[in-house]
């Protein structure tokens, strides 16, 4: 049986000291071609970043304009009025956009990166620009996005964040614009809708008060105040009747006289109780149900002008975001000119090339040795 093979420390030793200058030179070469790629082939990287931030937290316009208005305490707008936008999502949306497709290709025609990378198609390059030329940063805490761009020109590197800056400030400008527009579509039909309901509600309200009256609860108050006045007039002329009696026989004409005008005012008291509103307003019989209506009518129309006064506010700011080109972001750092290299780190290429050129030599010793004879024990 073949003998197995074991190896130790000093059978390694032994290796390195048998083809040191072998490793030695190898490591040599290595390291020479590395300072070469470091500082003479690979091109120096700067780095130009700039920080920005929204303009302000986005809030929700309907939420407030329902709170300045008063209509929020007919319920709870609590979502509507906070607002559902945060810090988070507005960065996570700078990034989009400065990643956009349509971003990038203007940034890549501006500075000739097609020409210069010698890309084919322009997928490439921007699958190039993405990976390795802007790289974005977010402090979800502060709100903060940083953006820059790596180039071997400084001042190239500082032109393509600002350009990126401006292009993000532009496309947001642009998507908050759209946004008003729709809304003021929107509140636009809404407002429309609400100034038909509350001319068909002024109408309505118009023909029943031509009908039943200007004001039917007002007429029926007074009929009812009217209907007390004749059933306290009844019972005082009916306690005059007792006393006449007392003193005067029943032939005698003061008391007929006092008896026509008991029955005349109970005649008038019926009347107006069991005859029917609509053919005379001084009547009580199906007075509740014209109140009732006549409030109804009335409720719809204070309804509708409440509406309509919320929504005319609502409109008009809405005009106003859509036509409004105010910057949307705030530029906290401006992009610099940087005046020292960002990448690539030339001590870490000579250090790692050195170091793996070591190592791939000695193993390839060690396995030639290993598949040839064992190493002395």
């Amino acid at each position: 049986m073949e003998e197995k093979k074991v190896y130790n420390l000093r059978g390694y030793v032994d290796l390195f000291s048998k083809n040191w200058k072998k490793i030695a030179l190898v490591t040599l070469c290595s390291m020479i071609i590395s300072i070469l790629l470091a500082f003479f082939i690979i091109k120096p990287l700067f780095l130009s970043t700039g920080v920005v931030k929204a303009a302000s937290s986005k809030s929700s316009m309907l939420g407030g304009l329902l709170s300045s208005t008063g209509l929020s305490d007919l319920g709870d707008f609590g979502d509507m009025a906070s607002g559902s936008g945060n810090s988070a999502q507005e960065l996570a949306l700078f990034e989009i956009i400065v990643m956009s497709r349509e971003v990038v290709e203007g940034a890549i025609v501006k500075f000739n990166i097609i020409e210069e990378e010698n890309f084919k198609f322009m997928y490439d390059a921007v699958k190039y620009f993405r990976e390795n030329i802007v790289v974005i940063s977010k402090d979800k805490v502060a709100g903060t996005m940083s953006i820059g761009t790596y180039d071997p020109d400084p001042n190239k590197a500082k032109e393509m964040t600002d350009y990126l800056i401006y292009e993000l400030n532009k496309k947001n400008i642009e998507l908050n614009i759209e946004n008003a527009k729709n809304n003021r579509l929107f509140i636009q039909g809404r407002h429309d809708l609400v100034k038909q309901d509350l001319t068909r509600a002024e109408d309505s309200l118009k023909s029943y008060q031509d009908k039943y009256g200007i004001a039917p609860d007002l007429q029926v108050q007074l009929s009812t105040k009217g209907s007390f006045e004749i059933e306290s007039e009844i019972k005082s002329e009916e306690v005059k009747l007792d006393v006449l009696r007392k003193i005067l026989s029943e032939d005698q004409p003061e008391i007929k006289t006092q008896l026509e005008k008991i029955a005349a005012l109970k005649k008038v008291q019926l009347e107006m109780i069991n005859s029917d509103y609509t053919s005379n307003s001084l009547n009580l019989k199906g007075s509740p149900g014209v109140i009732m209506n006549y409030f109804r009518l009335r409720r719809e129309v204070e309804i509708q002008n409440k509406i309509l006064v919320t929504i005319i506010p609502m409109l008009e700011q809405s005009r106003i975001e859509e036509n409004k080109e105010t910057p949307t972001i705030l530029v906290i750092d401006n992009p610099n000119v940087p005046d020292k290299k960002a990448k690539p780190k030339r001590l870490y290429i000579v250090a790692g090339f050195t170091f793996a050129a070591f190592f791939i030599s000695y193993a390839y010793f060690f396995l030639k040795t290993h598949f040839r004879k064992p190493l002395d024990v």
